[in-house]
C-alpha cells in the first residue's frame, strides 16, 4: 500500500490521503481521497509508477523517532494510516518514495514486493476511491487469467490476440446492424398483423375489442407489443388483448386514448387476466402485461375481458340515457 500511495499522490496530486486499507495474500485494497472517479489513464500511470518503485529495489528503513521531530522532518503525511499513539513513533521509509508512521510488518526492500497489478477501482463513498490490487505471484496469476480470457476471445473470433479489439468492434457493429434490421422487420410484420386484426375487431358499446390467443413461438412479446401499438394508432377506440401461449401464458394489454376516456384501464384488465392464468398482471392505464402458468384458462381470460368491457360501456350508456 505504501508504494501505491506514493504513486497515487504523484499522479493525482498532494490532496490524496489514505482513507483505509486492507491487506491479504491474494488481493488487497487501498482507499484514497479523490473528488472524481479514476480514469483508465490515471490507473495505468499509478500502476506503472508503483512498479517502477518496485524495480528500483529501494531499501525500506524502519526506525523510531520522537513524534515532534518526525513531524518536523516529514510532516503530517506520516499519519496516512491514522495517528499512532506514543511520544516516539515507528517510521517506515521506502527510499525517497514514501514515508509513514506504521506498526506493520514490511519488506527489507521494495523489490521484495514483486509485480503490482491494479484489478479494479470502486467508488466507496463520495470523495473516496478504492484501489483493489494484487502483488507478487498473485498479481502474475491474475495477469495470466486475464490473458487466458483474451486468448479465449481471440479463438472465438478466429483472430490474433493483437487484433481482438478490431474483430470485436466489427462483430458488435454487425450485431447492431442485424438488430436494427430485426426491428424494421418487426415493424413491418406488426403493421400487417395490426391491419388484419383491426378488420376483425369486435364492437362493444362504441369501443372495439381485439383479443387473440397466439401459439406460434415466433410471436415474441416484443412483436405483440408492436402489434398492439400499431392497432391503437389506427383506431384509438380499441382495446387490444394478445395472449401468447408457449409453456406459459403471457399477455399484452393495450388501450387507445378513446378507450381510456371511456373508462378502460389496461392495468385493471391485466390484473384480472393474471388472476385467471394463475399469475399476476400490472401496468399503466394505456399499457400492461400479465402472465401465468395456467395456459388452459387463456380462453376464459378473453371471455372475462369481454365481460369487463361490456359492463363498463353499459354503465356509460346508462349514464348517457339519464
Amino acid at each position: 500500500t505504501h508504494l501505491l500511495m506514493g504513486a497515487a499522490r504523484r499522479v493525482l496530486g498532494e490532496h490524496v490521503w489514505q482513507a483505509g486499507a486492507q491487506k491479504d495474500v491474494h488481493q488487497s485494497r487501498l482507499d484514497i481521497t479523490h473528488p472524481k472517479r479514476l480514469t483508465r489513464e490515471e490507473i495505468n500511470r499509478i500502476e506503472e509508477l508503483a512498479n517502477e518503485a518496485v524495480m528500483k529495489n529501494m531499501p525500506v528503513e524502519v526506525f523510531w523517532m520522537p513524534r515532534e521531530e518526525a513531524e518536523r522532518v516529514y510532516g503530517f503525511r506520516l499519519y496516512q494510516g491514522g495517528v499512532v499513539p506514543g511520544r516516539e513513533i515507528r517510521v517506515v521509509k521506502a527510499g525517497d518514495w514514501e514515508v509513514e508512521a506504521c506498526g506493520g510488518t514490511h519488506c527489507k526492500s521494495t523489490g521484495e514486493v514483486g509485480a503490482i497489478k491494479i484489478l479494479r477501482t470502486e467508488r466507496v463513498q463520495d470523495g473516496v476511491e478504492r484501489i483493489v490490487f494484487s502483488a507478487g505471484l498473485p498479481a502474475i496469476k491474475r495477469v495470466q487469467e486475464i490473458e487466458a480470457r483474451v486468448h479465449h476471445i481471440s479463438d472465438i473470433l478466429e483472430t490474433d490476440v493483437e487484433k481482438v479489439n478490431v474483430a470485436l468492434e466489427k462483430v458488435i457493429s454487425e450485431w447492431k446492424n442485424l438488430r436494427r434490421e430485426r426491428d424494421r422487420l418487426i415493424e413491418r410484420i406488426a403493421r400487417m398483423m395490426a391491419e388484419k386484426y383491426v378488420s376483425e375487431a369486435k364492437e362493444i358499446g362504441g369501443l372495439k375489442l381485439i383479443s387473440q390467443i397466439l401459439a406460434d413461438k415466433e410471436n415474441s412479446i416484443d412483436l405483440l407489443i408492436e402489434v398492439a401499438n400499431e392497432i391503437v394508432k389506427i383506431d384509438p377506440s380499441t382495446i387490444v388483448v394478445l395472449i401468447r401461449v408457449d409453456g406459459e401464458a403471457r399477455s399484452v394489454v393495450k388501450a387507445g386514448d378513446k378507450a381510456i376516456k371511456a373508462g378502460i384501464r389496461a392495468s385493471d384488465i391485466a390484473k384480472k387476466i393474471g388472476e385467471i392464468l394463475g399469475g399476476g398482471g400490472s401496468g399503466r392505464a394505456d399499457f400492461a402485461q400479465a402472465g401465468g402458468l395456467n395456459v388452459k384458462n387463456a380462453p376464459k381470460a378473453l371471455e372475462e375481458v369481454e365481460s369487463i368491457i361490456y359492463k363498463i360501456t353499459a354503465g356509460r350508456e346508462e349514464q348517457w340515457r339519464r
